[in-house]
C-alpha cells in the first residue's frame, strides 16, 4: 500500500506539471522554438549537474564497493534491455529501441527508494545514473541521429554528461568537496530537472493531440515491453544473485520498472525525429506505471 500512495503521489505531480506543459503551449506562451530551447538547456546543462552533485558524499571504502557493485549490475541490466529492444525491433523503430532501452529512474526512482528503501539506498541509484547518462550520450544519440560522428571519443569526453560523471567521482574520492556556495548554486540548478523536463513533455503532447496518447496501439506494445517484459526478466535475473544484494536488487528494479525517459522525446526533438510520438510513449508509460510497478515489486518479494 505504501509503495502504491508513493507511487500516486509521484504521478499527480508528474501530470500536474505536464498539464502545465500542456496549457503554456496551447495559450501559446511557450511555442516549438521554445520547447526546443528548453530541452537543450534539460540535455547539455541541467541533466549533467544532477549527475555531478549525486557524487557529493563522503568517502569510505565500503560506499566504492556497493558503488561498484551496483554500476556493474546496471550496467549488464541497462545492456540486456538494449539488447532485448535491437533483437525486438531489428530493423527499424530508433524511438522505439531507445523508449524499452531506457526508464525515467530519476523521478519515479528517488522517492520510490526514499519512501520504501530508505534514503541511504538512494546512494546506489547514483551507479545507475552513471551507467544511464553514458549510455544516453553514446548508444542513445546515435541511435536517434543515426549519425556515428556524433558519438566518437572525443565527442564522448567532451560531452557535459561525461564530463560531470568524471568530475563528480574524482570528487566523490577526494576529500576536497565544492564550496558550499557552488553547490547550493548547482543543486539549485539540479532542482528544477523534473518541472523543466515535465513542462517540456507536455508542451509535446500539446503539439501530438492529447487524444493521441491512447489511441496509437503501437504505443501500447511498447509499454507492454518497457514496463511488464523488461522488468520481469530482471527479476529473474536478480533471483540468482545473493540475498545481502537485496537492497541493491531493489533499487535497481524499481529504475528498471520506471516508465520511459524524457530524454527519450528530448532527444527525439533535438535530432530532428518524431518527439510527438516519443512524448506519447513517455506519457503512456508514466500513466502505465502507476499499476506496473507496485505488481513487479510485488512478484520480487514473492520470488526473492
Amino acid at each position: 500500500m505504501k509503495a502504491v500512495v508513493t507511487i500516486i503521489r509521484q504521478m499527480g505531480i508528474m501530470y500536474i506539471l505536464m498539464f502545465i506543459g500542456f496549457i503554456v503551449y496551447r495559450k501559446k506562451i511557450i511555442d516549438e522554438k521554445g520547447s526546443r530551447q528548453m530541452a537543450n538547456l534539460l540535455v547539455w546543462v541541467i541533466n549533467p549537474l544532477v549527475m555531478l552533485m549525486s557524487y557529493q558524499m563522503e568517502f569510505s571504502m565500503e560506499k566504492l564497493k556497493q558503488l561498484g557493485i551496483s554500476f556493474a549490475l546496471s550496467l549488464v541490466s541497462m545492456i540486456i534491455g538494449i539488447i532485448i529492444a535491437e533483437i525486438i525491433f531489428k530493423d527499424n523503430g530508433n524511438i522505439d529501441k531507445l523508449a524499452v532501452s531506457f526508464a525515467n529512474g530519476g523521478f519515479i526512482g528517488i522517492p520510490l527508494v526514499t519512501n520504501i528503501l530508505g534514503a541511504e539506498n538512494v546512494f546506489f541509484l547514483s551507479a545507475y545514473f552513471v551507467c544511464f547518462w553514458v549510455l544516453n550520450y553514446t548508444y542513445g544519440i546515435y541511435r536517434i541521429s543515426e549519425d556515428k560522428s556524433l558519438v566518437s571519443l572525443k565527442k564522448i569526453l567532451g560531452n557535459p554528461g561525461i564530463i560531470a560523471i568524471i568530475v563528480g567521482f574524482l570528487i566523490f574520492i577526494s576529500p576536497v568537496k565544492l564550496p558550499k556556495i557552488v553547490y547550493d548554486a548547482f543543486n539549485f540548478i539540479g532542482n528544477t530537472n523534473t518541472p523543466i523536463a515535465m513542462i517540456v513533455l507536455g508542451t509535446y503532447i500539446a503539439e501530438s493531440g492529447l487524444t493521441t496518447l491512447f489511441t496509437n496501439k503501437r504505443t501500447y506494445f511498447i509499454c507492454f515491453i518497457k514496463l511488464i517484459v523488461i522488468p520481469l526478466i530482471m527479476v529473474g535475473i536478480y533471483k540468482l544473485l545473493p540475498s545481502s544484494l537485496n537492497d541493491i536488487k531493489k533499487v535497481l528494479l524499481i529504475a528498471m520498472s520506471a516508465p520511459v525517459a524524457v530524454t527519450v522525446s528530448m532527444f527525439s526533438q533535438i535530432y530532428g525525429k518524431d518527439y510527438k510520438y516519443a512524448a506519447q510513449l513517455v506519457g503512456l508509460s508514466t500513466l502505465l506505471s502507476l499499476v506496473t510497478i507496485p505488481l513487479i515489486m510485488h512478484i520480487a518479494d514473492i520470488v526473492w
